[in-house]
């Protein structure tokens, strides 16, 4: 046997057998150190775990009740309200409500083209009461206390809208057309109108169409929306030189979470590139601020259901 080989004998090994069984129930500081750290790192992993199912968790209920912010772009669901007696048409109705803002949606050089081709139509009008609108599909376009038709005035001009913007701004209305579709998960979304450029600034409303800043609900002025979307083109500041306008902040209005008193607001401050979609109903009564100083721009891109509302051509 081996310990033999190292001069050993068979009572020896048992003596050293039952040292071995002594010390075996006693753990040196190492080993218990050693435990320690194992249960430690299990009970680690443990808390990991909970805290990672916690995050998501709550990051589910943010989303549907409150909402969440991530990578510039912010929504909130909120619950739809009666669409009377409009029909609910599969694949393109909502079934879900609510409204989305997405950061630079468009780059400061694709906003300074479209601000290029809004002010080459405005420039044959205008209007008297700080609201100057033109409509691109219609060229209803602001004059004094009325509407012309752009469109007329620059054929028998001999003129046309500048081709690259009016064809960038196609490609913004196809992207934005995206964006609704994906986030309200719809297929059959129809374009309608109208489809315009807003030119706002601190003029005195001189007609009922220059009072901007009342709370409205477009499903209601504009029967047949079931979408509205809006590119902000410039920037708004907090005071004169800090952006382009002052004032002209847009405003979702809600009812008190607590059932009474004053409506709360949630306030959008427009930027170049930013856009703001939502569903058109009475969930997201909203309202545009009064200008203060300078010229604020916005386009608006609306979509609806009604095969009979719909727009087709080259400004769908």
């Amino acid at each position: 046997a081996w310990w033999k080989f190292w001069g050993g004998n068979e009572e020896d090994d048992g003596a050293d057998k039952g040292k071995n069984k002594k010390k075996a129930k006693r753990l040196t500081p190492r080993q218990i150190g050693r435990r320690w750290g194992c249960a430690m790192a299990t009970i680690v992993i443990l808390l990991q775990l909970v805290r990672i199912y916690l995050k998501h968790k709550i990051k589910e209920e943010r989303e549907r009740v409150v909402g969440l912010v991530d990578s510039g772009k912010t929504v909130r669901n909120v619950t739809c309200a009666s669409r009377g007696e409009n029909p609910f048409v599969p694949s393109c109705s909502p079934s879900k409500c609510g409204r989305v803002v997405l950061e630079k949606a468009i780059s400061p050089e694709h906003c300074a083209a479209l601000i290029q081709l809004a002010e080459f139509g405005m420039s044959h009008g205008g209007g008297d009461g700080g609201a100057t609108i033109l409509d691109f599909p219609s060229g209803a376009l602001s004059r004094g206390d009325q509407f012309v038709n752009l469109h007329q005035m620059l054929k028998s001009n001999h003129e046309e809208l500048p081709q690259g913007p009016v064809h960038l701004l196609q490609h913004v209305i196809h992207m934005v057309k995206e964006q609704v579709t994906r986030h309200f998960g719809v297929e059959n979304l129809l374009s309608t109108t109208p489809r315009f450029v807003s030119r706002m600034d601190e003029s005195p409303a001189k007609t009922m169409h220059d009072e901007y800043w009342h709370e409205h609900i477009d499903a209601n002025q504009y029967p047949g929306f079931e979408y509205t979307a809006l590119v902000y083109l410039n920037k708004q500041g907090v005071k004169p030189g800090d952006g382009d306008f002052t004032g002209g902040e847009f405003s979702f209005v809600d009812p008190n979470h607590l059932g009474v008193g004053e409506p709360e607001e949630t306030v959008v401050r427009p930027e170049c590139g930013k856009l703001v979609f939502f569903t058109s109903g009475a969930e997201n009564v909203h309202h545009v601020h009064k200008v203060l100083s300078g010229q604020r721009y916005a386009l608006t891109i609306a979509f609806t259901c009604d095969s009979n509302k719909e727009l087709k051509g080259k400004w769908s």
